[in-house]
């Protein structure tokens, strides 16, 4: 017993504040534009009036979204889902309120019902049931983004550990034939020029610019460099490690990259020029 009248205690502080700000808006919107004619003279009574349709409304408020909804959670599933459901909620809430709304203009503000009068009832017992399904949609709404945040931060760890140890890894570079090879770690790789029959590559030895040239084509290094994500062609003669990039530039119609920790600049042809600004 102790344990359900503290849940609803829970559930009620939970909802206390949304429920307030409704019942205040509501008393506000009958404040100031008097939807009804009502037959309270004295500005006294008719705060009273409306402080108690106010508090009409948050009770039954409470009664359905925090008092039936705790005692039908140990209901059986089925029965459960049905009840439970924010529109079946919102219908039981309209109805109660229209109900109370309707005796309590006619018997304590003595108002003359018609069929405008019981419309406008309407209308405002459709206020609370509709402002809690957007507030409800909303917080769901938040919840699952925040899931996946967490859910995209977390993928984007393993990804970048991924690629660390990936990029952490020696890789081996021959010349056509074979006859001389040379191992450098794929990370240390800044970029690859081409020079007719020759490559030259530049890395980053001891916090040292070091370059060594090869006889073989751009074309088969990028084929041997493809598997890691971070090397680009910027123009048909030069690959690009794109973590060495420092800023795209444009000098007249021309364009090159300038890069980090050198004065070296590499051309940046048209044809690769998207490609370059998607990762600058």
């Amino acid at each position: 017993m102790n344990s359900q009248l503290s849940q609803i205690i829970e559930d009620s502080k939970e909802r206390f504040r949304l429920f307030l700000s409704i019942g205040l808006g509501i008393f506000m919107f009958m404040l100031f534009f008097e939807p009804f004619s009502l037959f309270l003279p004295d500005l006294n009574n008719r705060l009273v009036f409306l402080v108690g349709l106010t508090g009409i409304f948050f009770i039954l408020m409470m009664l359905v979204y925090v008092i039936i909804s705790h005692f039908f959670k140990r209901s059986s599933s089925a029965l459960k889902e049905s009840v439970l459901s924010s529109y079946v909620r919102g219908f039981m809430l309209m109805v109660l309120s229209s109900i109370a709304l309707t005796f309590y203009l006619r018997y304590v503000g003595m108002v003359d019902m018609s069929f405008f009068t019981l419309f406008k009832i309407l209308v405002i017992s459709l206020v609370p049931p509709v402002t809690i399904s957007l507030h409800d949609t909303i917080q769901k709404l938040k919840a699952h983004n925040a899931v996946l945040i967490l859910a995209r931060e977390k993928e984007r760890n393993q990804v970048e550990k991924y690629e660390e140890d990936l990029l952490s890894r020696t890789i081996e570079l021959e010349s056509e034939g074979g006859r001389d090879t040379f191992k450098v770690v794929v990370s240390n790789i800044i970029y690859v020029v081409s020079a007719d029959n020759y490559v030259e590559i530049v890395f980053k030895e001891n916090e040292h610019f070091e370059k060594k040239l090869m006889r073989n084509t751009l074309k088969n290094l990028q084929l041997l460099l493809s598997p890691y994500s971070n090397f680009i062609r910027c123009h048909r003669t030069c690959l690009v490690n794109i973590h060495y990039i420092d800023q795209l530039r444009k000098n007249y119609n021309n364009y090159w990259i300038s890069l980090k920790g050198t004065d070296q600049k590499l051309p940046v042809s048209r044809q690769y020029l998207l490609s370059v600004r998607e990762v600058v």
